[in-house]
């Protein structure tokens, strides 16, 4: 395909005017390819004409396609010139629109790990200690993680990081280290279901404490205090999943108290996604003696990487780092060495960046498709938590969602099985859709639900 593409000069001034001119371009090319303005295998304008027409050097095109094939976007071919490589055209018809996999959209991570996978397989001497086993990762490893910690504020200079395989190896290692069977743990009423999980496994008493706008109710809380003993509580303070409450700082200083007076300790999951402007950090930072650390790079860049941290109690440290050991021999040291690669490329920040824009779009048309209806929700990061209306029962409405294709989450999944959910809502995650062409066409879909669940307004629970 060969057809003719005229730039805006306008959006380009627009772009230019925050950043270096070839990013500008590469940017207005890649709002190009997204809203099919440059179909796959489209021939780009050859450099000299670009230039020209958009009063630029050749040097700063030149810099933009290079950025652009690095990106995935575009591919050269010599003697021909520059076409897209980028595939939109892609049919979203009869797929399933997936917001129930809490996941990131594919923002460019495959050219950044692509990429870092080129540039370890240029040094034999990095890979042969990639092949040894190693108990907690490598020398570089362990330094390159803490500096990276240290540079978003934490105060873990005393610390080892220990490497995790997800934060789900991280929750069933510290339940694992901290209790013996039978044992009680507390949660959120509603909290992610891999914690039960490990639970079960390890043959541990689980026990719900319900959240309200401000946190876990600490007064619930201290009355199982009182009448048990509790060996620790997990906890999800900076975006509770599934109910988007962050926790404030009055509620994580309380909990805190009570885990001195009533001898437990506070497992801290910090994995779910929050825009820049809500992420905070940790508990963890006031009391390393009480809270144990986890997180991820699953909702920040890639789930299948299975690259997850933790930050212990000096006096557990050890003991964690065994426990680990028990499970699986060693994580595997190449994933956190493509990891590492990829924070320390230039193309991060700007995944970063585009997985913000990209959730902010997501964010308003899925509340503008509620509202329209009359409907709210709350929204923070990757989920949104729909509480329905008393007439509305949440299976089925579920049932009335799988009928048009799109997939999400009753609320009494996120609910231990030994309690019964009285919570009757919703959770959409908005990062299953890999591109926005994806999500466009599931917000056709769930505007088709609502406007039939407003219709059908008879059924009830």
């Amino acid at each position: 395909m060969d057809t003719i593409w005229h730039p805006s000069k306008e959006q380009y001034l627009r772009l230019a005017a925050s950043q270096p001119k070839y990013m500008a371009l590469a940017e207005l090319i890649e709002q190009a390819i997204e809203h099919k303005q440059l179909a796959y295998d489209q021939r780009l304008p050859a450099q000299r004409v670009l230039a020209d027409l958009l009063h630029v050097t050749h040097g700063t095109v030149t810099r933009a396609y290079d950025l652009l094939e690095q990106r995935g976007y575009v591919r050269a071919k010599l003697g021909a010139g520059t076409y897209v490589s980028k595939n939109n055209s892609l049919h979203y018809d009869m797929q399933i629109s997936d917001l129930a996999a809490s996941v990131q959209p594919l923002m460019g991570q495959e050219s950044i790990i692509a990429r870092a996978m080129q540039s370890l397989s240029q040094s034999q001497t990095e890979l042969g200690e990639l092949l040894s086993y190693k108990l907690n990762g490598l020398p570089r490893h362990q330094k390159f993680y803490r500096d990276w910690l240290l540079q978003r504020g934490f105060a873990c200079e005393q610390h080892e990081v220990i490497f995790t395989q997800g934060a789900q190896q991280g929750i069933y290692s510290c339940l694992s280290a901290l209790c013996e069977s039978g044992d009680l743990v507390l949660h959120e009423s509603l909290t992610y279901p891999g914690f039960f999980r490990a639970c079960k496994s390890l043959k541990l008493q689980s026990q719900g404490v319900p959240v309200n706008s401000q946190g876990i109710d600490l007064d619930r809380l201290e009355s199982i205090c009182q009448s048990n003993m509790v060996k620790a509580i997990y906890i999800t303070p900076n975006c509770q999943n599934p109910t988007n409450v962050q926790y404030s700082d009055e509620t994580l200083q309380a909990i805190l108290a009570l885990s001195r007076k009533y001898h437990f300790f506070i497992l801290e999951d910090d994995v779910n996604y929050c825009l820049p402007e809500n992420w905070r950090l940790p508990l963890w930072q006031q009391a390393p003696d009480r809270v144990f650390y986890l997180a991820s790079f699953s909702k920040y860049f890639s789930g299948g990487l299975r690259t997850g941290y933790m930050l212990a109690p000096l006096l557990w440290q050890q003991q964690l780092i065994a426990t680990v050991h028990a499970q699986c021999w060693s994580v595997s040291m190449t994933n956190f060495e493509l990891m590492m690669r990829a924070l320390q490329s230039k193309e991060y920040q700007y995944v970063q960046v585009k997985l913000e824009e990209e959730i902010r779009y997501r964010q308003t048309a899925l509340e503008k498709a509620l509202i329209r209806y009359g409907f709210e929700a709350v929204f923070f990061g990757l989920n949104v938590c729909w509480y329905l209306p008393a007439h509305l029962n949440m299976h089925y409405v579920a049932a009335q969602f799988k009928a048009q294709l799109v997939e999400l989450r009753t609320l009494d999944v996120f609910a231990s099985p030994n309690e019964v959910c009285e919570i009757n809502g919703i959770r959409f995650t908005l990062g299953g859709p890999t591109t926005r062409a994806a999500f466009d066409v599931a917000i056709t879909r769930i505007d088709a639900v609502l406007k039939e669940l407003l219709v059908r307004n008879d059924v009830v629970i």
